[in-house]
C-alpha cells in the first residue's frame, strides 16, 4: 500500500509524518482508478482506519465490509483486491509501526506473536471504538497541519491506539489463533447488513427492512449481528453517523443542526449528546479546538 515517489501511484499515497518507530499516510484511491481493485500486496505491515467504505478481500479469507467502525490489518506483502461499495473509492488513514513494536504489542494476548514478528497480524480485521477513532484522526491531524509535529505525542499516540485496537480484536475472537467457527451462511448475512447500512446509515432503517434485504429473520440477524460485530445494529449504525460527523466539523461554515440532521439524527441535542457520549467530548467542543 506505501508508495514512494516516482511510483505511478504516487499521488494516491502520502506519508505525511515519519520517525524511526511510525510512519503515516492517507491513501486516496477513486473507484475508477485502475489502481483501485488492486494496488498491489502491502510493502509493510499496517494497520488502517477507513474514512470511506469499501470490500476488501485478503488471498484466501473472506472479503469483509470496510467502513470507519472497522480496522484493516496487513501484514508485509498481503495480496489483496477491493471491491468498490461507496462512490468516493477508498479513503483511509495508514499507521505503520515497526515489526518489533507491533509483535510486543500482540503478545501481551498471544505470547507467540513474537516468533513471527515478519507477519504479526494474525486478523484480517477488528473493530474500531470511538476512543481509538478519536485519537487516531486527533493524532493525524496534528502531523498533516504542524510544520514540526510533536513526536513524542505521535508516537505515543500511535502505540496506544496499536495496543487498543489489537486487544479489542483479540477480545472479540478476530484472531485465526483463537477461531470461533461460525456458519458460512451467518458470516454472509452480518457482512450484507453492515453492507446495507454503510451505503444507508442516513435513513430511518427499520430491523425489517435490513432483514428483507440480507434474507434473515429479525431475531437471528440481531443475535449474529451482535455477536459478530460487538455492536447492535442501531449502535452500529450510530456509530457510522458520528464518525461521519467528526468528519464533517471540519468544514467551515456548516452548522451544527444542519451536520445533525444531514445524518440522520431528530435533533441538534439528539446529536450533541450522542456525540459527547461517544467522544467524551462535545461537537462544539472538537470544531473550537480544530
Amino acid at each position: 500500500m506505501i508508495v514512494h515517489a516516482g511510483s505511478p501511484r504516487h499521488d494516491l499515497d502520502v506519508v505525511v509524518f515519519e520517525s524511526p518507530l511510525v510512519r503515516i499516510g492517507r491513501w486516496r484511491c477513486p473507484s475508477d482508478n485502475p489502481h483501485f481493485a488492486d494496488s498491489g500486496p502491502a510493502s509493510d505491515a499496517l494497520f488502517v482506519f477507513p474514512r470511506e467504505r469499501v470490500w476488501i478481500e485478503h488471498e484466501g479469507r473472506n472479503a469483509f465490509v470496510a467502513d470507519p467502525n472497522t480496522v484493516t490489518y496487513y501484514n508485509k506483502g498481503q495480496i489483496y483486491r477491493r471491491r468498490k461499495l461507496g462512490d468516493r473509492g477508498d479513503q483511509c488513514e495508514w499507521f505503520a509501526v515497526t515489526p518489533g513494536a507491533i509483535a510486543e504489542a500482540l503478545a501481551a494476548h498471544e505470547p507467540g506473536a513474537l516468533d513471527r514478528r515478519e507477519a504479526p497480524f494474525p486478523f484480517t480485521h477488528g473493530p474500531s471504538d470511538a476512543e481509538a477513532y478519536l485519537r487516531q484522526r486527533t493524532v493525524f491531524r496534528h502531523v498533516a497541519t504542524e510544520s514540526n509535529p510533536d513526536r513524542l505525542f505521535v508516537e505515543e499516540s500511535v502505540v496506544r491506539v496499536l495496543g487498543r485496537v489489537t486487544r479489542l480484536a483479540y477480545a472479540h475472537g478476530c484472531s485465526r489463533a483463537k477461531p470461533r467457527p461460525r456458519p458460512q451462511r451467518d458470516v454472509d448475512v452480518v457482512e450484507g447488513a453492515r453492507d446495507l447500512i454503510a451505503r444507508r446509515y442516513t435513513e430511518n432503517l427499520s430491523l425489517s427492512d435490513i432483514g428483507r434485504d440480507v434474507g434473515c429473520s429479525v431475531f437471528h440477524l440481531a443475535r449474529i449481528f451482535k455477536a459478530r460485530t460487538a455492536y447492535s445494529l442501531h449502535a452500529y449504525r450510530n456509530q457510522l453517523r458520528l464518525r461521519a460527523a467528526l468528519e464533517r466539523l471540519h468544514e467551515p461554515g456548516r452548522d451544527l443542526i444542519d451536520i445533525a440532521l444531514d445524518l440522520g439524527f431528530s435533533s441538534h441535542s439528539h446529536f450533541t449528546e450522542s456525540f459527547r457520549r461517544n467522544f467524551g467530548i462535545t461537537p462544539s467542543a472538537v470544531r473550537e479546538t480544530l
